[in-house]
């Protein structure tokens, strides 16, 4: 599953960008928080992945990472994120995918923008009670063959 309902945070106190970003490292076991922390702050130096309406996708790529991987934190308040509409951010999906699959992650990525854009999702997400109802609906993003549609 792309999104394990263990990497769901459903009410982040984070309070900075950096902040949210280690929460959702932590919730993810197998990998270092401190070498994800690095890689999704490094890109995020090169412009924040805020994309407006309330979310971002922080992303990086994790070297011997199996496969890609998704974690996310609600926010009821909302953080500073610099994003592009300059509001707050409740959403925060932090996608990593494995070195060497640039293609694949790119597109994976596009297809979360996409999903992550439509006003219905987001309500979604916001009014879900569970990790587990918030991992269902990200369960279409694991279709490889839709990827590439």
């Amino acid at each position: 599953m792309l999104l394990e309902p263990e990497h769901v945070i459903l009410d982040s106190k984070a309070r900075s960008k950096r902040a949210v970003i280690t929460e959702l490292a932590e919730t993810l076991g197998s990998l270092d928080p401190d070498q994800v922390l690095e890689v999704v702050m490094a890109r995020e130096r090169l412009g924040s992945t805020g994309m407006g309406h309330g979310v971002a996708i922080p992303h990086g790529k994790i070297a011997n990472l199996t496969h890609p991987m998704l974690a996310l934190a609600r926010h009821a308040q909302g953080i500073d994120f610099d994003a592009v509409d300059d509001q707050p951010v409740h959403i925060v999906a932090m996608l990593l995918v494995p070195e060497g699959e640039d293609e694949a992650g790119l597109a994976l990525l596009a297809r979360l923008a996409r999903m992550l854009k439509r006003e219905e999702v987001r309500e979604a997400i916001m009014q879900a009670r569970t990790a587990e109802e918030i991992a269902a609906m990200f369960a279409p993003l694991e279709d490889r063959e839709a990827l590439v549609a």
